[in-house]
């Protein structure tokens, strides 16, 4: 029996074939009249691509996006990861932000020399343009929550019901179209980042010494695909391996920073003298891991500092490279074995508008 993947399919009956259309951010460029100067920067970049490689088939990494530096070079090497991958050889591999947010910000240059980002909806439109008989896309979002819905159920759908009616219709009937989901995307998924999790960072959990993750999380009340579940998951994954783990966020209800202090309070792990360690589960360390977990710009009103005045030792001084810092400035995507999860997704992807198999 085919296994479906976070109810792809009932996205599909509901949505296929019903000319419906939802709203994306290149409505705004629209109304700025920039949509035809993004598009011909696009169409321009694929055309020039697709010509080069030779290659039927493409793949586009979709991520929230970030205006930081270091966030910066994490993308960089995970789409260098795709391309060096033997399994994805046949494809032209292409980025996008789904934030309009981080992509107006990197094009004014904060925190990062200026640079021009595009939303999925202009390399798609490309990707349709230059006929490519295969279109994977990889979310690198890490819980299947309101970006990666959007990018399922607007996006995507957005683009095989041809929304700006000059794709060829044929065309549209037989292009191939899947789609990886989030790092945790499902249930399963959760003990394979807890592994990698564990490898990576058992030497900082141990004796009474704790490591807390941030996430980002999705308020509650709005129909998110209940991803926020994930980080209850995450966590009780990584306390059956050791309990010093704790996991939290900046937007789910009932955890946020209060929420796990008091599970470590429950939990008898608060005491005199103990080192906590921090580190964003986030696919890079961004505008969140620099200012809400360490405290660099937003003094006085982070996760690190929080903790200190509760008498942990939380040090983080990232003008000192010799400092002793408690705030791990990576991201998920810094380390091969979550890459390595993201890219299992992809070879794996779901066909989003086949006809499901009979049992």
């Amino acid at each position: 029996m085919k296994k479906i993947k976070f109810l792809l399919m009932a996205f599909v009956a509901m949505t296929v074939g019903a000319g419906f259309t939802a709203c994306s951010d290149d409505d705004d460029d629209n109304k700025s009249g920039n949509f035809e100067k993004y598009m011909t920067s696009v169409d321009k970049q694929v055309k020039d691509k697709k010509a080069k490689s030779g290659n039927k088939k493409a793949l586009l990494l979709v991520a929230f996006g970030s205006t930081w530096e270091n966030a910066h070079k994490t993308f960089k090497s995970v789409v260098a990861d795709y391309e060096s991958d033997p399994a994805f050889k046949s494809y032209d591999v292409y980025f996008a932000f789904t934030s309009a947010i981080c992509i107006n910000r990197s094009r004014e240059g904060e925190h990062y020399a200026s640079q021009d980002f595009y939303a999925p909806n202009y390399w798609l439109e490309a990707i349709g343009r230059q006929k490519y008989e295969e279109v994977r896309v990889q979310s690198l979002h890490v819980i299947p929550g309101e970006e990666f819905l959007r990018l399922r159920d607007s996006y995507i759908k957005d683009f095989k019901n041809n929304i700006y009616n000059d794709l060829d219709t044929k065309y549209l009937e037989d292009v191939k179209v899947f789609i990886g989901g989030p790092l945790m995307a499902e249930e399963e998924d959760v003990e394979a980042v807890a592994n990698v999790l564990n490898s990576e960072f058992n030497k900082y959990v141990q004796g009474d010494n704790l490591m807390a993750f941030l996430g980002h999380g999705n308020p509650e009340g709005y129909n998110y695909g209940n991803g926020n579940i994930r980080y209850n998951q995450l966590e009780e994954a990584l306390q059956q391996k050791n309990s010093n783990y704790f996991v939290a966020t900046v937007d789910q209800e009932d955890n946020l920073l209060d929420n796990l202090f008091e599970r470590m309070q429950e939990q008898g792990k608060v005491k005199s003298g103990v080192t906590l360690t921090l580190h964003a589960l986030m696919a890079i360390a961004g505008d969140h891991a620099h200012n809400d977990m360490s405290g660099i710009e937003n003094e006085g009103d982070s996760w690190r500092e929080f903790f200190v005045e509760k008498g942990f030792k939380c040090q983080y001084d990232g003008n000192d490279s010799n400092a002793s810092n408690n705030c791990i400035l990576k991201g998920l995507g810094d380390y091969a074995a979550i890459r390595a999860i993201w890219k299992a997704h992809t070879k794996n992807a779901v066909e989003m508008f086949a006809e499901e198999e009979e049992e």
